[in-house]
């Protein structure tokens, strides 16, 4: 793997604007009705296909260190919101991979713990979990990882752990009483994917079982057009650029067809080890939605939980 130096942190007092929000979703694609914290923005690891580059543009890490207001703005949100809410730490950078990360995850389990209509999800490719372990999330935090081959771990995921220790952290943080969930995203397309992401899927429900995993997302690669050039010359990455078209998004997508194809093998590997875990796909038109054959296409995943976790419990 590529030696790249740790990113600087640097610590900021006030932030202008909410610290939670609705995810921003990709324009006209169904939305994932996701709630986002952004109190730290870029990401310890360097992947090369990772929309930060651009969209921070800067090689440190900016955490907002007020936990206090943090905590009080999400207790407020969720205290007011009608709907039942997944809200997660992970969108503008990686949920545990730093220890204000971890911190700050401590906090939000115990905060939603207290209560029984929201889900916290600690999505990560990391295995830093020690000092979640001795907490008791009563059931409402899910800790998910981003999986994909390990070849693809050694070439496109500089700094994060391997495929084996993200599963290794999954068993631990289920014997802890905590959810967990997967998502392959991105997925590529490169010599021998076929067999890669069985291997993959394989690893998954060998170690772990159908009923320990809330849900698994797909998704394809796709990253802003400005981004090429970042993952050919400051990366020298192994991505194929061969496929890769501009997407009603604006981003450099795979084509449909082959997004279809990539989808549907990858559910269909999931639906041979277990009808029952849940599949959504992220960032997707209702087209591809329909063509793969996934029926929740409101993808509200999480009423899903919340009606097992009330069958589960009589």
């Amino acid at each position: 793997m590529q030696n790249i130096n740790k990113k600087p942190v640097k610590f900021i007092d006030n932030v202008k604007g909410p610290l939670i929000k609705p995810c921003p979703c990709a324009k006209n694609h169904i939305p994932c009705n996701y709630a986002v914290i952004s109190h730290i923005i870029n990401c310890q690891y360097n992947c090369t296909y990772c929309y930060l580059h651009t969209f921070f543009g800067k090689d440190e890490i900016v955490v907002y260190r007020n936990k206090d207001k943090i905590i009080s703005e999400v207790k407020e949100y969720i205290e007011n919101s009608k709907d039942a809410l997944r809200i997660g730490t992970g969108e503008f950078s990686d949920s545990l991979a730093i220890p204000e990360a971890v911190s700050l995850a401590r906090d939000l389990i115990k905060l939603f713990a207290s209560q029984n209509r929201h889900l916290l999800e600690l999505k990560t490719k990391s295995d830093c979990i020690e000092e979640l372990l001795d907490l008791d999330s009563k059931g409402q935090t899910a800790i998910a990882w981003s999986l994909n081959p390990q070849t693809i771990v050694d070439s496109e995921e500089h700094g994060a752990v391997s495929l084996e220790k993200r599963l290794s952290a999954a068993i631990r943080c289920i014997n802890a009483g905590y959810k967990t969930a997967f998502h392959f995203d991105p997925i590529i397309y490169f010599d021998g994917w076929r067999e890669e992401y069985k291997k993959v899927v394989d690893a998954v429900f060998s170690t772990i079982a159908p009923q320990d995993i809330l849900w698994i997302s797909l998704g394809g690669l796709r990253f802003p057009t400005a981004q090429r050039k970042i993952i050919e010359t400051k990366f020298k990455s192994s991505l194929s650029f061969d496929y890769l078209e501009k997407g009603r998004d604006n981003k450099l997508r795979y084509p449909e067809d082959l997004r279809v194809e990539l989808f549907s093998h990858l559910y269909n590997l999931i639906g041979a080890s277990s009808k029952d875990v849940y599949v959504y796909l992220c960032m997707e038109t209702e087209s591809v939605w329909n063509r793969v054959g996934i029926k929740n296409s409101d993808n509200r995943c999480f009423r899903w939980y919340k009606r097992r976790n009330k069958n589960s419990t009589g």
